[in-house]
């Protein structure tokens, strides 16, 4: 990964993975009282937000591959050591 912002990656991917959880992480809850009809429902508490965490991961991984360190400005050149006149 030479010349690519590695932090920017890895942060990406684990903002991803944390999405992936999140969005499809479910809840099933139980609607009526037990001597009516039960019914299940399946819900995603959490679905918005990993969403979100998602389309963060994917853009922090985008930049960590197209913002590289070697776009910045180079340094100043150093003055190089003068002869010594004796």
């Amino acid at each position: 990964m030479e010349g690519r912002n590695k932090g920017l990656v890895i942060f990406g991917i684990i903002l991803l993975a944390i999405g992936l959880v999140a969005s499809f992480y479910q809840v099933t809850r139980h609607i009526g009282k037990p001597p009516e009809a039960v019914t299940l429902q399946i819900v995603y508490p959490y679905q918005v937000e990993g969403i979100i965490l998602l389309v963060a991961g994917i853009v922090l991984i985008a930049l960590g591959f197209f913002y590289s360190r070697r776009n910045r400005l180079p340094p100043p050149p150093s003055n190089p050591p003068q002869p010594s006149s004796i």
